[in-house]
């Protein structure tokens, strides 16, 4: 065979092939195809790019070795037993082991162990403090903390209301609150090592604003504010606003006062920084002064520097009901026709009873009709008297001070129901109490060589009243509904 006919078969044999191919497989051959031109398009693409190309750096190539074995880790994790984060508030009634199993722990020895715990037993002295634990899956305790009750004598009556008498009138309280902070942490012995120290909770503003629907407690509570707030707003404005006889549905309060907190829970409640009250239109303020050197010139003033105290208390209780006014009546008792030489008010056996003024006790007994009663004498020719008491807090010849605790009301003597007879004198004769506020005289004003001070230490304050609707916005229609949204405010 010739070199041309071998040439010839072969070319044939190889078109069979490919016909063979198109035939057998004719998208593998169009894709083919297609790559090509798109290749030679982006190639023709590439060889109009104008101007030199820059050279690719050199390829680099990092190898790291990875450990895959996480046999240690996971047998760690394993031998850690998982724990779990529990809250609880100490009850009334609580023993250590109750208040230990809300906590989720359930190991019998260690509930044995903490059950004699001093720290323990001083926690469940004071109910509603929280209690943090962890507790791990076999029930056991790892880690607890709480806030320990503070280390106080149990106030009397007559203690209480010195503490509140100086709240409201003495200088500034400390800008600070200790607090006891208890930490258990389980040892590898088994043991617990018991860690007790001391924290420091700062002063906290707050705010409340309130509406009068039917009384001021009423409104405080729902207001949120503390009733111990409420009690210091009355003796603050008592010279002014008689809160048992002029108070109206629509009268509008605002309040900025101290709080001091720790873990969220509010330690003590501080003094009133400042107030305003809308009563039937008129509008009060105070703002707290207390200037640094000059003790004697702390105190409550309006924002003008007028002195909010008086002489006098309008009354020698925190709430009360006129159940026999002054004036001519049936006796009770007797049912005989007299003239009333005071008021009776109504008030449950027990509830404290203050001086409106201060003085000197000069009787502390028993009286015909009177029961138990106590007389004060103060300054410049008054006196008081406060009948069908229960228990005294007072003596014979005791200096007393104004807002302080003298006895306890009762019901004893001629008397039909638990209530106080209250009597006011004016140089030994006998006058109305309801007007007690005619006979108070105001304080001092803010001195001449402090305004500037005052001025500039209760700017905030100030500024805080400011944001008070005013007295038209106060008052609402008989339906009782609010003329303006409360605020509540926080504040380091």
């Amino acid at each position: 065979m010739s070199f041309i006919a071998k040439t010839s078969a072969q070319l044939r044999a190889g078109m069979l092939q490919l016909r063979e191919a198109v035939e057998g497989h004719p998208g593998r051959v169009t894709a083919a195809v297609g790559s090509v031109l798109l290749l030679t398009s982006a190639t023709a693409f590439g060889l109009a790019e104008y101007g030199p190309q820059p050279q690719l750096p050199p390829a680099t190539t990092l190898t790291v070795p990875l450990s895959l074995d996480l046999t240690p880790q996971a047998q760690a994790l394993e031998d850690q037993p998982p724990s779990v984060y529990a809250t609880a508030y100490v009850q009334a009634g609580d023993t250590v082991e109750s208040l230990l199993r809300r906590l989720q722990v359930t190991d019998p020895a260690q509930l044995r162990q903490l059950a004699a715990n001093a720290d323990l037993h001083a926690l469940l002295a004071e109910p509603g403090h929280v209690v943090t634990a962890q507790v791990n899956s076999l029930g056991e305790l790892v880690r607890l903390q709480a806030r320990l009750p503070q280390v106080t004598k149990a106030l009397t009556a007559k203690d209480q209301s010195a503490a509140v008498h100086s709240a409201n009138l003495a200088p500034a309280q400390p800008a600070e609150q200790p607090w006891r902070l208890l930490t258990l942490v389980s040892q590898p012995d088994g043991a617990f090592q018991s860690e007790v120290t001391q924290q420091t909770a700062q002063a906290q503003l707050r705010m409340a604003t309130g509406v009068v629907r039917s009384t001021l407690f009423a409104a405080a509570d729902a207001a949120g504010m503390p009733d111990s707030v409420a009690t210091q707003m009355v003796n603050l404005f008592a010279g002014e606003v008689n809160f048992r006889r002029d108070l109206r549905p629509g009268d509008r309060f605002t309040v900025a006062y101290r709080v001091y907190e720790a873990q969220g829970q509010v330690l003590r409640v501080g003094r009133i920084v400042s107030a305003e009250i809308i009563n039937q239109g008129h509008v009060h303020s105070a703002v707290w002064f207390s200037p640094p050197g000059h003790p004697q010139a702390a105190g409550y003033y309006n924002p003008k520097g007028g002195s909010l105290a008086r002489a006098f208390l309008l009354s020698p209780l925190p709430y009360d009901r006129i159940t026999s006014g002054w004036g001519w009546r049936t006796n009770p008792v007797l049912h005989f026709h007299e003239f009333h030489k005071g008021i009776d008010l109504a008030i449950p056996v027990g509830t404290p009873v203050k001086t409106i003024a201060d003085g000197r006790v000069v009787y502390a007994g028993w009286g015909t009709g009177y029961g138990k009663y106590v007389k004060v004498v103060h300054p410049d020719g008054f006196a008081t008297i406060y009948s069908h008491l229960s228990k005294f807090e007072v003596h014979v010849g005791e200096q007393v001070k104004q807002g302080e605790v003298v006895a306890l009301s009762g019901n004893t003597g001629w008397s039909t129901g638990p209530h106080l007879y209250f009597q006011f004198f004016v140089n030994g004769t006998p006058v109305n109490p309801l007007t007690i506020a005619h006979y108070s005289p105001k304080g001092m004003s803010v001195p001449a060589a402090l305004r500037t001070e005052f001025f500039a230490q209760t700017a905030t304050p100030r500024q805080m009243l400011a944001l008070v609707p005013g007295p038209e916005v106060a008052s609402v229609n008989a339906s009782g509904t609010p003329g303006a949204r409360g605020t509540s405010q926080q504040q380091g």
